[in-house]
């Protein structure tokens, strides 16, 4: 009887550990990923910023006419160079061969040349006092313009194995400064690989390009002034739109601005924070929402506002709203909205007020 009341305590606990497992896995909650827009100003003046890069706007990417294996690469990043220095070169040995058997070939064809004119004019003089056939003097002449086209071809291969030994080698083709080195000694490279970048050491040449997404690249325009902010020397700089991108590269569109008036101090690779300022100052400011983002029911319209509560985790939280017109960036919001808030742009029927979510489209 002991042993039976034993038993069953045992499986009591057993029984009601499973069932407290069970009531905890029912009380977690999902954390639903969905996708998201913001809430944003038209018209009127708005002001975007962007991060990029400084760079030289005459920058050089130097590489070889030839692959095969650098054997000297004698620079680093922010060395000075002088026009005509050498800057790399590639194993030479395969060039050197072939360079010396190209001279060696044309020296022989040289050597025929010689014999064949020596051999032409005096079966010429032959010819010319009847001594000589018209076979022989034929047969002369076509041997001479057989060693004068040899020699001609000897020629060629000779200066063109010279240029595949000049093609080894890398001299800076003006004075300035190494940007970027791409490869290391012993590597073995391609045609047209770059090795090395290298721009003018040149304040006044130098300039600003940022990834601008392609909501605002419309409004980019060439000529436009913009504001440059360069952390690492705690200097603001005024700017001025030189290029705008037609193609876009992860999202975004390139954008090359010049710097008015740039500091001395600015180096080629400086990170930049770049504000442009985007709108008609006569214009009415008016928010607009996204169109996926509204919903509507027997209550009226709605969207869900996601605000967040902990790292990675938002609540979503429904909020009644009136909009006006449809534009080509979304709704005019008339009222129940502020600028910048996020909103859900999908899944708006398994969203309810209170739920946790996380976003999958993170914006910056």
């Amino acid at each position: 009887m002991k042993m039976k009341n034993t038993y069953l305590t045992l499986l009591s606990l057993i029984l009601l550990y499973g069932c407290g497992d069970s009531s905890k896995e029912e009380k977690r909650e999902l954390i639903k990923p969905i996708k998201y827009g913001m809430v944003e100003s038209v018209g009127g003046l708005t002001t975007r910023t962007f991060s990029g890069i400084t760079q030289s706007g005459s920058e050089t990417n130097l590489s070889f006419r030839t692959g095969g294996l650098i054997t000297n690469l004698d620079v680093a990043v922010g060395q000075r160079l002088k026009k005509g220095q050498l800057l790399a070169q590639l194993d030479q040995t395969d060039a050197l061969l072939a360079l010396e058997q190209a001279q060696l070939d044309a020296a022989n064809a040289k050597v025929q040349l010689e014999t064949a004119s020596s051999g032409f004019e005096r079966i010429k003089q032959l010819y010319e006092t009847n001594n000589a056939s018209l076979s022989d003097y034929e047969r002369a002449k076509s041997t001479l313009s057989n060693a004068q086209s040899s020699y001609e071809i000897a020629l060629k291969r000779l200066e063109k194995q010279r240029s595949q030994l000049s093609y080894t080698t890398i001299t800076a083709p003006m004075s300035g400064i190494v940007s970027a080195v791409k490869v290391g000694t012993n590597e073995v490279i391609r045609s047209g690989q770059t090795i090395l970048v290298m721009s003018r050491e040149d304040a006044s040449d130098m300039e600003v390009q940022v990834g601008v997404p392609e909501k605002y690249i419309s409004q980019v325009k060439q000529g436009s002034p913009t504001k440059i902010r360069i952390p690492t020397l705690s200097s603001n700089f005024d700017g001025v739109i030189a290029e705008v991108g037609y193609s876009s590269s992860g999202g975004t569109y390139p954008v090359i601005t010049s710097l008015i008036n740039p500091s001395d101090e600015i180096r080629p690779g400086m990170p930049v924070e770049v504000t442009f300022t985007f709108g008609d100052e006569t214009q009415e400011t008016q928010l607009i929402v996204p169109v996926k983002a509204v919903s509507e029911d027997e209550s009226g319209q709605f969207v869900y506002l996601l605000d967040p509560i902990a790292e990675d985790v938002y609540e979503a939280k429904r909020a009644t709203v009136e909009i006006g017109s449809l534009t080509d960036g979304g709704f005019i919001v008339r009222s129940g909205l502020m600028q910048d808030q996020m909103v859900a742009v999908a899944g708006l029927r398994t969203l309810y007020d209170g739920m946790k979510v996380s976003l999958i489209n993170q914006q910056r």
